[in-house]
Formats: structure tokens, sequence, C-alpha cells
């Protein structure tokens, strides 16, 4: 029986699959050698180059078996619909910002921090259907800009989102930009190189020394009793995250 993960970025047990771009190779063969299952996000040609396959743009995990993704995906689509996702579909993508960042958005716990001037009008419906609070910020590369640790602490390099988040986590880190590698842009984000692989554990794709703010980013995990996974020991570098969908079940005895 698959387990979906019921609060998205948040896995309670040792994740089994995450979505990750296909083109962030050493990262997939060293999940891959950790029994982490890897759906591969292709190419999407209403993205920009150098982004186009950035899981983070494509879909957004909102909650259990429920995912959102752009109705010109079919590719994507058959995929999640054959692995026994329920799948609501938005807008077109599209090259131009903020078309590229209509999924965009990172759910923590209770609350979704996004731009709510560029997200997908049906991810503020879907807030407003389940409840769940906005943390409205100017950074429409949302979901790209932070790190999720548990449910009331994050790491952003955005200082809109540093800021709104205060009002309602109790833990957010700010480190500086600019460190972290992206193709064809000039940097890439913290949330972009990263995510949750089990309740307590962080793969990172790169060297968490390779950043300006290392200090911070160890400090941040520390407290929260995060350990970093670097999957390899270059620099770090913007994947469009890693984003775990299912996790192993633990059973009783």
């Amino acid at each position: 029986m698959i387990s979906f993960i019921e609060k998205p970025n948040l896995p309670q047990n040792e994740v089994e699959t995450v979505a990750i771009s296909i083109t962030a190779g050493e990262a997939i063969k060293e999940l891959n050698s950790l029994s982490i299952k890897t759906i591969l996000i292709e190419s999407d040609n209403n993205l920009p180059e150098g982004i186009n396959s950035h899981a983070d743009l494509q879909l957004l995990h909102l909650e259990k078996n429920k995912i959102m993704i752009p109705k010109s995906n079919e590719q994507l689509f058959g995929v999640l619909n054959n692995k026994g996702y329920s799948i609501e579909l938005t807008e077109n993508l599209s090259l131009e910002y903020p078309g590229d960042v209509l999924l965009n958005a990172k759910i923590v716990g209770d609350y979704i921090i996004c731009n709510k001037k560029t997200v997908s009008r049906k991810v503020l419906d879907y807030s407003e259907k389940e409840s769940m609070k906005i943390i409205d910020v100017n950074q429409g590369y949302a979901g790209c800009s932070v790190c999720v640790l548990n449910e009331n602490a994050i790491i952003t390099d955005d200082i809109s989102i540093f800021r709104a988040a205060q009002n309602f986590l109790n833990d957010v880190t700010l480190i500086k930009k600019n460190t972290i590698r992206l193709k064809n842009y000039n940097y890439g984000f913290i949330g972009g190189c990263c995510g949750k692989i089990s309740k307590n554990e962080i793969a990172f794709n790169g060297s968490l020394m390779s950043h300006t703010d290392y200090k911070l980013i160890a400090d941040a995990l520390n407290r929260n009793n995060i350990k970093a996974v670097e999957l390899h020991n270059g620099i770090l570098e913007d994947i469009g995250g890693i984003l775990p969908l299912t996790e192993k079940q633990h059973f009783q005895p």
C-alpha cells in the first residue's frame, strides 16, 4: 500500500518517493542509493530554459495524494495518475514571469507561503476551502525561496518572506542570496536545492560548506534536530527542489 505524505514537505517517516528534475544526475543517483525512488520531472517547453524541468514549478503537493499541475503537461499527468495521485489541473505555465510561477508556493503546516498576485487562483481557492492561512509575500518564486524544517521553522533567502513569516512561525532564518548556483541565472534559491527525506533529515544538492551563511544554516538545523544529508560535495545547486511525496510505512509490533 502506498503511504502518501499527509502534510506537504513534512514526512513523518523515511521518504520513499520524491519528485525531482530529470537533469539532477548526481542527486538522483545518490537518492536512489538511499532507496528513495524518484519521479523524474521532464522539460516543459512552456518554461524558460534552465528551469523548465524544475519540480517546484510544475507541481504543488497539496495533501496526501492530492497534487496540482498545469493542464498542458500531459506526460506528468499520465505518470502521476498511474501512481494513484488525485490531480487538479491549473492554467498552463508560460515563459514570461509571472506565468512561470503559478504553482510556486510552499505549504508549511497550516500555512501557504506565496505571492497572492502571481500564484494560480486555484491555489488561493484551495487555501480558502481548506481554511489554510496565506502568508502573502512579494517574492513570486516563494516555493523556491523556502527550506522547510518543520511546521514552525523555515530557512529563506528572501527578505519579504523573512519579514512576513516571522508573524506566523516561531523560527525563521534569513540567509544571503548569490551563493547557490542555477543554470542560466545569476543565482538560485535555498528551497530549490533541498528537500526533506525523513522527519529529521534534509537532503541538499551539494555541500552546505559552500554557502556563505553555512553557520546560520547549520545552527537552524541543529536547533530543530535536523541532520543535513549532502548528495554530493560540489557547490549547492538549485534543481527545483526535492519534493517528498510518499513515505515508508512503519508498523507497530
